[in-house]
């Protein structure tokens, strides 16, 4: 099979909307890049719809045998459409975004109105390498978006994350709230014994 030369492709093109929060948001799909996070998704039982990869990657036409996802090959022009960078390293995988998880109990990152990706999905990465919960305010970078899912490498598929409306949704679920500051505050040490929503 020819792989896919021009970045016009519908399929292509369909695949880049998905940058857009609205036409993730109507189609309930998002972008993932990279090896890493394919092989991420996967183990947590995420089938992808499609993977656009280069002609030379064998081993995501591997996988795609293996999990039954289809494969879409394409040139670098093409695959750099998708995914929205000028060097992709690929593949691309479209997959459903999960359904808000309910609270699981344990202490949570809460992201406060925090609108950079790239800082949401670091929250993402820290919360998943202590084992907490994700949870996020209105105003917070769309924790599927693609940037936030680079930066979160892979924690997204560890985790618990959950829309956050207030702070009497965070004390409702039995979490203790701190909120970060610049200074002043309580110390560590005199906090109350329990679980916690740590608000950034």
């Amino acid at each position: 099979v020819e792989p896919v030369r021009s970045h016009r492709n519908p399929r292509v093109v369909e695949a880049a909307r998905l940058h857009r929060s609205r036409d993730r948001r109507a189609v309930g799909m998002t972008i993932l890049e990279g090896r890493s996070l394919l092989a991420e998704a996967l183990a947590a039982g995420i089938t992808p719809e499609v993977v656009f990869a280069l002609p030379d990657d064998a081993v995501t036409s591997e996988q795609a045998t293996d999990h039954g996802f289809e494969l879409i090959l394409v040139e670098s022009a093409a695959l750099g459409r998708v995914t929205g960078t000028r060097t992709p390293r690929g593949p691309a995988a479209i997959i459903p975004i999960p359904p808000s998880a309910p609270p699981t109990g344990r202490n949570m990152i809460v992201a406060w109105g925090l609108s950079d990706p790239g800082n949401v999905g670091t929250m993402i990465r820290t919360a998943a390498a202590f084992d907490w919960d994700f949870g996020y305010t209105e105003g917070t970078a769309d924790p599927w978006a693609p940037k936030v899912l680079r930066a979160g490498a892979g924690g997204h598929f560890r985790l618990s994350t959950t829309p956050v409306e207030s702070l009497q949704t965070v004390e409702d679920i039995g979490l203790a709230t701190v909120a970060t500051v610049v200074s002043g505050g309580a110390r560590p040490a005199d906090l109350p014994t329990g679980r916690y929503a740590l608000l950034v």
